[in-house]
């Protein structure tokens, strides 16, 4: 897997291997700017620049727009559908290319499909250009469509702070809870929890405490699990670039068979051994000094 960690827009990129393959999945993190007109997202050929396939989002038109430019600079027919997007709304989108189309699922679900029009293989770019800001770009070979799968499970956008809610399954080993936000400027200290209850009081079971501290300039990650109503011992990492006063992120909090692992914009920074089985956990919450744009489960 490759991630590209805020891109400046417009973005071009080559995709890894040289050019695009069958299974490959690329994955966009992003939110169209408050005033957007239009963005596109396009499969490019870097030899001339034209689309294998162009993906034009128009607010202005309310539709979003799919063709082929290549290898002329001619447009073919057009095929369009209704915009979902909305502007100033965090948004992830996932292409994967499959033998004889393109599948294209936004925040979870399908949205639509693109026969070939040409060889796949002759994308070799990604290129990202308008009014949109881009937190994370993914690429990903997996057989899984879509990616992060809706149903009932917890997906939740721009909730209030303190937030606390209920997964809505089980996070068996290779889930993940995502929390896209970011940091406050002048912040003190946030929290996010995965516990057992969604209630304040009694103090529930918490398996995993995560908790970056910003107090009097030394910043740190603390690392706990609340047991029978005590704290253990903490676990401490410097947060370092990471996690900054200000900046967007992506954090996963990645279940394995004796530890979570956590990664922030793609990048583990830390592991957690399980203290209690973490078969437990059933809810997240998160407080503190922190806007959160989306919570999901996957």
């Amino acid at each position: 897997m490759m991630t590209i960690n805020n891109p400046v827009i417009p973005c071009v990129t080559s995709l890894p291997g040289g050019c695009l393959q069958e299974g490959s999945l690329i994955i966009i993190h992003g939110q169209p700017t408050f005033n957007s007109n239009r963005f596109s997202i396009n499969l490019v050929h870097q030899g001339n620049m034209h689309c294998i396939f162009h993906f034009d989002a128009r607010f202005d038109q309310g539709q979003v727009v799919r063709n082929t430019n290549f290898p002329s600079s001619t447009w073919g027919h057009e095929e369009r559908s209704t915009l979902l997007f909305t502007r100033n709304k965090p948004f992830f989108m996932e292409i994967r290319c499959l033998q004889d189309r393109f599948m294209v699922a936004i925040d979870g679900n399908h949205y639509c499909e693109y026969s070939h029009r040409v060889s796949y293989s002759q994308a070799n770019t990604l290129q990202i250009t308008g009014d949109v800001q881009v937190s994370m770009i993914e690429f990903k070979s997996t057989n899984t469509y879509p990616t992060f799968p809706s149903g009932n499970r917890l997906n939740v956008t721009n909730p209030p702070i303190p937030f606390a809610s209920l997964i809505n399954g089980p996070l068996a080993v290779g889930n993940e809870i995502q929390v896209h936000g970011q940091v406050k400027p002048y912040p003190n200290r946030f929290h996010i929890n995965l516990q057992q209850g969604c209630q304040t009081y009694p103090s529930p079971t918490i398996a995993f405490h995560f908790n970056p501290r910003y107090e009097g300039g030394n910043r740190v990650i603390v690392m706990n699990s609340l047991l029978g109503g005590q704290w253990g011992s903490e676990q401490r990492i410097a947060t370092g670039r990471h996690l900054a006063p200000g900046t967007t992120f992506v954090l996963s909090i990645k279940r394995q068979a004796y530890n979570f692992d956590i990664l922030v914009n793609g990048t583990r920074i830390a592991n957690y051994a399980h203290r209690i089985g973490a078969d437990i956990i059933d809810s997240v919450s998160i407080d503190g000094d922190v806007i959160v744009n989306k919570v999901v489960a996957i």
